[in-house]
């Protein structure tokens, strides 16, 4: 299969196609471009490197562009998404949705159709360490425009259940944009092509109960990522799994753990997976109101069956006016401990709001957040505090400033964040919507 060379015709003809189709329609989209400034350890001497902070400093950048553009005609609504950064192409996105009328075949309602077909072409990055110590993003040799996969979603409604059908053509070896690639190339003779499926059917019912069923063949509902662009489902050649979830079925009132609790819902999940092993799991979780402003929830994991099944968790939540604290639990042993409060402002002309959050274990306090949002008019400012556990300490994590002007049809918005060190990040962003 020369997939490598075939990929851009079968673009240039589907875009065609696209575009004698939808002759007539009104084009809308937006243009961003952002401006990004990290400091650079003001101490590199020779292979010792060290981050003294220091007032002055220098910066290195990153600009990088991105186009996501639609035409719209009622019927097929042709889009590209493109994007470019300082190292030059990232990726090249072509989707170009159908909508049809609801119809009927061999006497089944079909409603809502919908056929998504898409094509991605990108240039292969990877995670890399730079010689400033640096997390950095990189090209892999000789950075030539690849053709990723082709895909094609198919949606419809019938007698109350949705169907969805992902059907994806992909290059299985392309590397992941957010890791490390041990290869010093790649290029099409690398590729490696394979087909995948993934199926989703669901039903809600009125009173709130519901059913899910996925099914993947030589598909996993992982994510599928290049430079910039990424999307639910890819292809993994030797698993597949089915997972069927069933939530919302009310059991009334009911004792949970010696609470009294109102308005019961039960909720099951199964799945299946083969691969280098085959992998039994499923879980029953169940939830409703205990008192006022609380919630009691609990859930039960059975590993890999027919093992003896066991607890695996149990959460518990509450909440008063502004005031929320959940508790959870891991084989009755304290896993985790939040707590939240949370309001409104209001200040004449400016409007805003406010929210505290904290985390712990059963060490303590593990990790602490402020958080301040304020808005007049077309302006807004944001600013957040954390703190966090590092190693044995507990203290100042970072510190994060964004202020935003909107002028129709354009936005410029500047965010600057700090430190441990002192300054971690400056960003410009502009974009403009038409």
């Amino acid at each position: 299969m020369r997939v490598g060379h075939a990929w851009r015709s079968g673009l240039v003809a589907l875009i065609v196609c696209a575009l004698s189709t939808a002759a007539v329609g009104q084009i809308t989209g937006g243009l961003d471009l952002n401006i990004v400034a990290r400091r650079i350890p003001t101490t590199v001497d020779g292979e010792v490197k060290t981050d003294t902070p220091s007032e002055f400093t220098s910066l290195e950048f990153a600009i990088q562009s991105e186009l996501d553009i639609t035409l719209l005609t009622g019927f097929i609504d042709p889009q590209i998404k493109a994007a470019v950064n300082t190292a030059g192409l990232e990726h090249f996105v072509f989707l170009s949705p159908f909508s049809f009328e609801d119809a009927t075949v061999l006497e089944l309602p079909l409603e809502n159709i919908g056929l998504l077909p898409e094509v991605w072409v990108a240039v292969p990055f990877e995670s890399v360490v730079d010689v400033n110590n640096l997390a950095n993003s990189s090209v892999i040799p000789p950075g030539d425009p690849l053709f990723v996969t082709a895909r094609a979603t198919f949606e419809v409604s019938v007698f109350g259940f949705d169907l969805e059908h992902l059907v994806m053509l992909e290059d299985v070896n392309y590397p992941a944009p957010g890791s490390s690639f041990d290869p010093l190339s790649y290029d099409h003779a690398d590729q490696r092509f394979a087909v995948g499926n993934l199926t989703s059917i669901s039903w809600r019912a009125s009173t709130g109960a519901s059913m899910r069923l996925n099914l993947g063949l030589a598909a996993s509902s992982g994510s599928k990522a290049i430079k910039g662009h990424s999307a639910s489902g890819k292809v993994t050649p030797d698993s597949s799994f089915l997972r069927i979830t069933v939530g919302g079925i009310s059991l009334g009132q009911a004792s949970l753990l010696g609470i009294g609790v109102q308005d019961v819902t039960f909720g099951t999940s199964f799945s299946v997976s083969t691969g280098t092993e085959e992998v039994i799991n499923s879980t029953i979780s169940i939830s409703g109101p205990a008192w006022d402003g609380a919630s009691l929830g609990m859930s039960i994991s059975f590993a890999a069956l027919p093992s003896v099944p066991t607890m695996s968790a149990i959460t518990l939540s509450a909440t008063s006016g502004p005031f929320k604290i959940s508790l959870a639990l891991d084989t009755l042993e304290i896993t985790g401990l939040s707590a939240s409060c949370s309001g409104t402002l209001n200040m004449g002309a400016i409007g805003g709001s406010w929210d505290i959050s904290a985390s712990g274990i059963d060490r303590g306090l593990t990790g602490l957040s402020f958080r301040l949002m304020l808005s007049q008019g077309t302006f807004s400012a944001n600013t957040s505090i954390t703190f966090s556990q590092s190693g044995d300490n507990f203290g100042f994590a970072s510190w994060s400033n964004v202020l935003t002007l909107r002028f129709s049809p354009a936005m410029l918005s500047a965010r600057v964040t700090f430190g441990r060190n002192g300054l971690t990040q400056a960003a410009i962003s502009t974009s403009v919507s038409f």
